[in-house]
């Protein structure tokens, strides 16, 4: 089998548990590239960091983001968005404000969230998501008094509450009065949500319709339940050994773990023998 794209997971993938890129991952992926191999991110992370990333690596694919709701080379000119409409965020916003929990609602360019309940969890939030300092974050009192004066979309939103029965409670709820909306854990005390249909297995179904390349010509390589969909229904699935079960149980191969240089040793392995693509 000759595989032409190559989907890479960023955090507990491509990067080690210190969140750093090594040196071989970085040889790796030029590697596959040389062989004409079209690499992109498959990431949760907002475009900001994740094009920081992609920098590093030298990638000229557009990277699939916010969990799938944002494909792009540029943060100008998206070649594919998913949002969840204002309306719903209007609905969504009123409705989460009766809860003692933290909200944050993204787009491409900046996050608008609500006043902390706790004076450290700013920090909290800040290092929890994943985000680099220079992606702006926007605090306000009210997020549906902002959403009232200010007419957009988001591409995802954050929820962080510590309470755990509460959070539950609040899950079954969202599930139940906002059927647009698909709701997952990222943790006991945090839960992302997006636009229904929304997944980083669609966002990276478009984008390899977009070249031309069907599902058993790409490798995607992950570690964590958002990747599991996509590493089930690719041409080769790869988790990393640093995967949880869930995922290896759907994989075609495990790699080495992020912190033993699994991201390169899958490309090495995979890619040795293959022609160049044309």
């Amino acid at each position: 089998m000759v595989y032409r794209l190559l989907a890479l997971d960023i955090d507990g993938t491509l990067l080690n548990s210190s969140n750093r890129l090594n040196r071989q991952t970085k040889e790796a992926i030029q590697y596959a590239q040389k062989k004409g191999v079209a690499v992109t991110l498959v990431t949760e992370r907002h475009f900001h960091s994740a094009a920081k990333v992609a920098r590093a690596l030298r990638l000229t694919q557009p990277i699939i983001t916010h969990s799938g709701a944002f494909v792009s080379s540029s943060i100008d000119d998206p070649v594919y968005t998913s949002k969840i409409d204002h309306s719903v965020l209007m609905q969504l916003a009123e409705f989460l404000e009766a809860y003692p929990c933290q909200i944050q609602m993204s787009h491409e360019r900046l996050s608008i969230s609500n006043r902390p309940h706790q004076k450290n969890l700013i920090a909290k939030m800040t290092i929890g998501m994943n985000e680099p300092l220079f992606y702006p974050v926007t605090y306000v009192d009210s997020l549906s008094q902002y959403l009232l004066e200010n007419y957009e979309g988001a591409t995802d939103v954050k929820i962080k509450l510590d309470d755990q029965k509460t959070m539950n409670d609040l899950e079954k709820a969202i599930n139940d009065y906002f059927p647009s909306l698909n709701a997952w854990r990222t943790g006991s005390d945090s839960m992302t949500l997006v636009r229904q249909g929304t997944s980083k297995f669609n966002g990276l179904l478009f984008f390899a319709g977009q070249l031309g390349i069907p599902l058993n010509e790409i490798v995607a390589v992950g570690d964590d339940l958002a990747d599991a969909e996509m590493i089930e229904k690719c041409g080769l699935g790869v988790a990393m050994r640093n995967a949880v079960d869930e995922v290896k149980a759907k994989a075609d191969w495990v790699t080495r773990s992020n912190n033993m240089d699994g991201v390169a040793y899958m490309v090495k392995e995979v890619f040795r023998k293959q022609i160049r693509v044309h």
